[in-house]
């Protein structure tokens, strides 16, 4: 994805916001949809660039007046600059129920199976758990478009960080998925995703994956999580090694919670080991 431009036809776009990083791949990328009313879907960052920008691409589609601002999650990178944008506009801001409390500035609420009326469609709230308790995605019906925040990324896989993170959550939120009539996939960091259920699939057998690798490690003597996650990553950047970290921490917490482990007070061991 470019900086700003048209998805695929005039009433979505898009401005990458200037965060790039390991986490964030090239930015944050954030969504405007509509005609005259513009309804945006995450605000990364509140300085006066991405805003302006922002403000672009909605002048790009017509009217240019952004009504609503809607946020996946109450992660920094998709929603520190909603308030400004907020404020700038005097668009309503949504979040999902359960997070209600989490930022200031927040107009309504929404929560699973809710509907969200734009200028030009609708939108479908998807709750997905997993890499953030309140996460929610956003399925156009019509363009057989999601919108995926962090659920899905365009490249790479999405961290699950403990204790709000839950990989049992994020691995049933990512079937659900599979219920849904999808085209393709606008994730909030990286490309656009055209084989939406090659992707969904390929996310849940790499969790699957990592979990039998998990398990292996813990037969083969492995105890602590450092221990563990040496063994597994060992391609990934130092900088990564802490998210990879949490991602076997995660992993461990499910199985914790299915009886296949059990912690001690030294570590991690398979159930009926000392």
């Amino acid at each position: 994805m470019s900086k700003g431009r048209a998805v695929s036809n005039s009433t979505i776009r898009y401005f990458t916001a200037a965060n790039p990083g390991y986490m964030t791949l090239e930015g944050t990328n954030q969504y405007l949809l509509g005609k005259d009313e513009i309804t945006v879907i995450d605000v990364a960052l509140s300085s006066r660039e991405n805003i302006d920008g922002i403000i672009e691409q909605a002048e790009a589609m017509g009217g240019g007046k952004i009504e609503k601002i809607l946020l996946t999650h109450i992660h920094s990178d998709h929603c520190g600059g909603a308030l400004a944008l907020k404020k700038r506009t005097g668009a309503k801001m949504g979040i999902s129920r359960l997070r209600a409390n989490a930022l200031s500035g927040i107009d309504f609420t929404y929560a699973d199976g809710d509907a969200i009326a734009y200028d030009g469609g609708e939108l479908s709230v998807v709750h997905t758990p997993g890499h953030e308790s309140g996460h929610c995605c956003f399925y156009e019906g019509k363009l057989k478009t999601l919108f995926t925040g962090d659920h899905i990324l365009g490249r790479g896989t999405t961290v699950i960080p403990p204790p709000d993170g839950d990989m049992a959550l994020y691995i049933h939120s990512l079937e659900k998925l599979l219920a849904l009539e999808l085209r393709r996939l606008l994730p909030g960091h990286g490309p656009t995703i055209g084989d939406p259920y090659g992707k969904i699939r390929e996310y849940i057998e790499h969790r699957l994956m990592r979990e039998r690798q998990v398990l292996k490690c813990l037969q083969d003597g492995c105890q602590t999580i450092s221990e563990i996650t040496a063994q597994i990553y060992t391609d990934t950047p130092p900088a990564l090694m802490s998210m990879a970290e949490f991602s076997v921490e995660a992993h461990l917490v499910k199985l914790v919670g299915e009886r296949k482990v059990k912690k001690k007070s030294d570590g991690y061991r398979l159930t009926g080991e000392r």
